[in-house]
């Protein structure tokens, strides 16, 4: 063997042996110990929608209405507008004109003063512009009287004048409605009611119970009304130091309320800003529970891991439940052009351990559908939807929201996460397989040709 091949095959060799060996070692054992959440992670996102909560300010006004508290606490609201006469009433549109008119009021107060409205006669002629002339001037009633003899009866009767001396009847000749409703048959018994008295006496809480809103807490007291608030979440995630394989991370929420671009946590403190420390298993990523502070503790997945799994079910952290539900895969598409795996939880009547906080004692219920778009060699979220809802249940199974959401991912936070996760994949793609993969194979080749050297060699000596 001339020196210059037993060179070339010793170099050959030595170098595949490296290469091989350096692929093996760095795939297995040293890119493993990089392929973790990195120490400088810093994410910002903005996700926009709804939240829908209880009506606090019309229900706080209802409750500060002694008459309608008084009517709620008594269980009668129910059969008050169960009731058809007292519901036809409260659902004519004449009564708003009925009890602003002090006039008319009187009347209600004189039944005796509304039986010449049940005569059709004196409608016909109190209808007349000329009789209502007449009796705003009383120097034309002898004129009128001779050209109607039949006015001059009616003038004379008594309950016709005390009508007339009210100065009511202009305004009720003005509006149909209102001469239906007090000429209603009904209208008397319906006025004994003492519930119905009160509510007249009380012009406020008359117009409480008008309110659509407050007849379905009146007929059950678990219907609240709800309002729904557009809103802007704005959430950052700062990774401040790591500990061995332990990650803390300060989370940092603020929530806008679009109707006036206020801190929403005027509105509702538990929306306030808020700053949580977060402390998260850099390879599993998921939440290292013991070490998080009481009253911030979490557990299951802050988000997906490395190389994520279809047919792996992952626990995930849903805040508004308070605990991890399942998210299970749901189909591979794409987002901005990057391949994502859809992950969905989709949970209904999950039990939250609690009772309704508005005191009917319902126990509260936790739905969700929520998506998170998974780039699946990261394991990164790049956008995501969730429909949160904070139910009472009844025993009938009829569920009355207390707070819900419905929010998704802004566009410009999905294409800055789609543009950092991308190059966070292709890090891993070329640093994680083909280097290794490569620098094993280049190796093995090599390896292969100086063992092939060295036999040739060693046939050709056998030959000589």
């Amino acid at each position: 063997m001339s020196s210059q091949t037993s060179k070339t095959m010793w170099i050959t060799g030595i170098i595949g042996v490296i290469l091989l060996g350096f692929g093996i070692i760095w795939g297995t054992v040293i890119f493993e110990r990089f392929e973790v959440v990195p120490d400088d992670l810093n994410r910002e996102v903005y996700l926009d929608g709804t939240y829908t909560l209880v009506d606090t300010s019309f229900t706080t006004r209802l409750l500060a209405n002694e008459t309608v508290a008084g009517i709620a606490a008594s269980g009668s609201g129910g059969d008050l507008l169960s009731d058809p006469a007292i519901g036809g009433l409260l659902a004519n549109p004449a009564l708003g004109d009925l009890v602003s008119n002090p006039d008319i009021l009187g009347l209600l107060a004189d039944p005796a003063a509304l039986a010449p409205l049940a005569d059709p006669a004196v409608i016909g002629a109190l209808s007349d512009p000329a009789v209502m002339a007449a009796v705003a001037n009383p120097t034309l009633i002898p004129t009128l009287i001779a050209a109607n003899p039949a006015v001059g009866g009616l003038l004379a009767d008594p309950a016709v004048s005390g009508l007339l001396a009210s100065g009511a009847v202009s305004a009720l000749l003005t509006n149909p409605d209102l001469v239906a409703l007090v000429t209603d048959p009904a209208l008397g018994a319906v006025l004994a009611n003492p519930v119905v008295s009160s509510l007249l006496a009380d012009p406020d809480a008359l117009a409480l119970v008008l309110d659509p809103r407050t007849q379905q807490i009146l007929v059950n007291p678990a219907n609240l009304p709800t309002v729904d608030i557009p809103v802007s979440l704005h959430r950052t995630r700062v990774a401040d130091h790591a500990d061995g394989d332990v990650l803390y991370m300060t989370e940092i929420l603020t929530t806008t309320n679009l109707l006036d671009n206020s801190d929403m946590g005027l509105l509702d403190p538990r929306f306030g800003p808020s700053e949580t420390t977060l402390v998260v298993d850099r390879s599993t990523k998921e939440y290292v529970t013991e070490l998080m502070n009481e009253g911030a503790k979490r557990s299951g997945q802050w988000g997906l891991p490395f190389h994520t799994n279809k047919d792996t079910v992952y626990p995930s952290w849903i805040s508004f439940a308070g605990q991890p539900l399942d998210a299970e895969y749901g189909e591979t598409t794409s987002t901005n052009g990057l391949q994502i795996y859809t992950y969905i939880v989709d949970a209904e009547n999950v039990q939250l351990g609690g009772n309704d906080p508005a005191g009917t004692g319902l126990p509260l219920v936790f739905d969700t559908h929520t998506v998170a778009f998974v780039e699946p060699i990261t394991g990164a979220g790049v956008d995501a939807t969730l429909q949160d809802t904070v139910s009472v249940m009844a025993p009938d199974g009829s569920k009355y929201v207390r707070i819900a959401n419905d929010l998704e991912y802004r566009d410009d936070s999905v294409a800055e996460l789609v543009d950092e996760t991308d190059g966070l994949k292709n890090d891993i793609v070329w640093f994680g397989s083909w280097l290794p993969v490569g620098a094993a194979i280049v190796g093995g080749i090599l390896l292969l040709m100086a063992i092939g050297l060295f036999l040739k060699v060693r046939m050709d000596a056998e030959r000589a």
